[in-house]
């Protein structure tokens, strides 16, 4: 979905001015503004609404990638910024070019934060926890963009692990840097998400599909998610050795161009909200 106009439009290596852009629908102040206003408007009705950032059991167990490697991950650490909740009416539709039509909007994150998205076995990451007007959450946007701090520093997207086939084992770390957003409808899942009732708890989610990243070995080589997955081979095949280290800049210069265009296109397909698609656009 949206393959030719993300090709088009969108690459890993981006010059440092154009970081941590805004989007040009609204601005944090707005925004934070109008929470503030829902909160009395609603008769004060509010709860407790949490962000968790699930990569899903895979990267927390490692899997096997479509074509063969053993992946297991230490850690992948997503920079998120801009975060915003909507009470969407109509329902928002992600595969259309519009925005939420919001009748509430909350801003979950206004300054780029990081996230392990490995967490650990027993824990999903938990993003931010606010207190919010009542009501019903029906699509999320939110941004990857490159961290200003810490080890995965100038970077959207950093994973560390290790991959391993037929006897040869790889330390690996690569690291992507493009600003996107993501705009995203309701949670799809075998629990709805985002029912936000009186003085209760909700949860909200942004899910990571890293099979359609590196694929599964377990699928139809022909079907999604490896139909549209690098895998791993292509940066296995630039390894020195038992070590991989590899930024977006050298992986533009040493894929080939399929390889590299599959990469490209397979980060746009990581975002989701549980099952459900998102529309990602490069920021600029």
């Amino acid at each position: 979905m949206y393959k030719g106009f993300l090709l088009a439009g969108l690459v890993l290596f981006t010059p440092v001015g154009l970081w941590g852009c805004q989007p040009a629908t609204e601005t944090p102040s707005e925004t934070i503004a109008e929470t503030e206003n829902d909160l009395a408007a609603n008769g004060g009705e509010s709860g407790t609404l949490t962000l968790i950032a699930d990569a899903e059991d895979r990267m927390r167990e490692g899997f096997v990638s479509k074509d063969g490697w053993r992946l297991e991950f230490e850690q992948v650490y997503v920079t998120f910024n801009n975060v915003r909740a909507y009470q969407a009416d109509p329902a928002f539709d992600p595969e259309t070019d519009t925005i939420p039509n919001s009748t509430r909007v909350v801003e979950l994150i206004t300054s780029p934060q990081t996230v392990d998205l490995v967490g650990s076995e027993e824990d999903t990451p938990t993003v931010v926890t606010i207190t919010a007007p009542a009501g019903h959450y029906n699509a999320l946007y939110w941004e990857m963009v490159p961290a200003e701090m810490g080890e995965a520093t100038g970077y959207s997207l950093w994973l560390r692990g290790t991959a391993t086939k037929e006897g040869r084992s790889i330390d690996f770390t690569l690291a992507l840097d493009k600003p996107v957003g993501h705009y995203c409808g309701e949670y799809v899942g075998d629990v709805r998400k985002g029912f936000l009732p009186n003085e209760e708890m909700a949860e909200l989610e942004m899910t990571f599909h890293f099979d359609h990243f590196f694929g599964r070995a377990d699928q139809d080589p022909e079907e999604s998610p490896n139909a549209e997955a690098v895998g791993f081979e292509p940066f296995a095949e630039l390894a020195e050795g038992d070590s991989l280290t590899l930024n977006s800049e050298q992986l533009r210069a040493r894929l080939s161009e399929e390889d590299y265009q599959t990469l490209v296109f397979s980060v746009t397909e990581l975002g989701h909200v549980g099952e459900g698609h998102c529309r990602v656009e490069p920021l600029s």
